[in-house]
């Protein structure tokens, strides 16, 4: 049996990678969100190449874990919906909570927080139902980064729907996710099966250790040539090829890029993480611990960056006091993952519980004698 793309090394690099790529995030949002004013090297491009990332490494840690072991559509279901509530629900509460009763009247100007109860209802329910990606439709109450979670969410069920169904339910089933979706947001789709591509990719599991700096030394490059086009070039170019609103999906062409960046990335990474498995291995638990409050990091960070600001909490200039407010907010993140995504397996195994049937055991008869 072949081994897998993703081995046990190469998993533990992409964890930490995983927890870079949000705080990376992290630090772009407290910039944009002038939490911080002094000199910052880069631009809103690292904050959103970051989400590239994730997309990447989500199709392939999804891939893996259908393709692995044993699945179906109910537990695959089940997987999904308890790692994602727990933290998406609160995470949206959260942000809408704080902007509608303690942003009020803060000296900080808070966008997205409508007095109308209506209107204020109308960008809660459609991120609870991941529909925001639709042109036309309100982003999510004062959390922006909400936007990547209702573009995979979609990626998880189309995918699902094609691996797991047959003949024309699959046909049916996929179209209809598709119409669903929406045009827009299938336009970074491709990213998403990038990550998937890794692992039915067996020329992508033979790249010699020596050739593995060089193709890690391309990627950086090619990421530099990136920044040199994406905002003169590849942007504008899309949103004349579009007829419509791009919203989330407008740099799909440079995101398209950068998802191929990041898979050769990968591919890279592979050797040199079995060439250094047992001290890579040796982090284990580090990495673990990191990733696995990632997501509360990614979904909680920017209401508390704006919290902060409306209590007149900011760096300014000083690049000692920013590391440090940056420090509160992953700690508080990590302190809040332990409601959210350490709630998941949890609630993952009551819901295997209640909603799976037990395979049954075969009856041996007594042999007659």
């Amino acid at each position: 049996m072949d081994s897998p793309f993703l081995t046990r090394p190469l998993s533990v690099v992409l964890d930490f990678a995983r927890f870079l790529a949000a705080f990376l995030v992290v630090v772009g949002h407290s910039v944009q969100l002038h939490l911080y004013t002094g000199p910052y090297p880069f631009s809103g491009r690292l904050q959103h190449y970051c989400v590239i990332v994730f997309f990447v490494l989500s199709g392939l840690v999804i891939a893996t874990s259908v393709t692995t072991r044993p699945s179906s559509l109910g537990r695959y279901t089940i997987a999904r919906v308890s790692r994602i509530l727990p933290v998406a629900v609160p995470a949206l509460l959260f942000a809408a909570l704080s902007a509608y009763l303690l942003a009020g009247g803060a000296h900080v100007r808070i966008d997205n927080s409508p007095d109308d109860p209506l209107l204020f209802a109308e960008r809660i329910l459609p991120p609870l139902v991941f529909l925001s990606a639709w042109p036309g439709m309100p982003a999510p109450v004062w959390n922006p980064p909400y936007w990547s979670l209702c573009y995979e969410v979609w990626y998880y069920a189309i995918f699902a729907l094609a691996f797991f169904l047959r003949s024309w339910a699959r046909v049916a089933a996929v179209a209809l996710a598709c119409l669903l979706a929406g045009p827009t947001l299938l336009l970074l789709f491709p990213v998403w099966l990038m990550g998937v591509a890794l692992t039915a990719a067996k020329p992508a599991q033979r790249l010699p250790l020596r050739l593995a700096p060089v193709v890690l030394a391309g990627c950086g490059l090619c990421a530099w040539g990136l920044f040199q086009i994406d905002m003169t070039l590849l942007n504008p170019l899309a949103a004349r090829l579009w007829p419509e609103p791009l919203k989330w999906s407008y740099w799909v062409l440079s995101d398209l890029v950068m998802g191929a960046i990041m898979a050769f990335c990968v591919i890279a990474l592979r050797p040199l993480a079995a060439w250094l498995e047992a001290p890579i291995l040796r982090l284990r638990g580090t990495a673990h611990a990191l990733a696995g409050f990632s997501f509360t990091l990614y979904l909680f960070h920017w209401p508390l960056i704006q919290l902060l600001r409306s209590h007149g909490i900011e760096a300014g200039r000083s690049p000692v006091a920013w590391a440090g407010l940056l420090a509160l907010v992953v700690g508080l993140c990590a302190m809040l993952s332990l409601g959210t995504e350490r709630v998941s397996p949890r609630l993952r195994r009551w819901m295997e519980r209640r909603f799976l049937r037990p395979v049954p055991l075969p009856q041996i008869r007594p042999a007659s004698v």
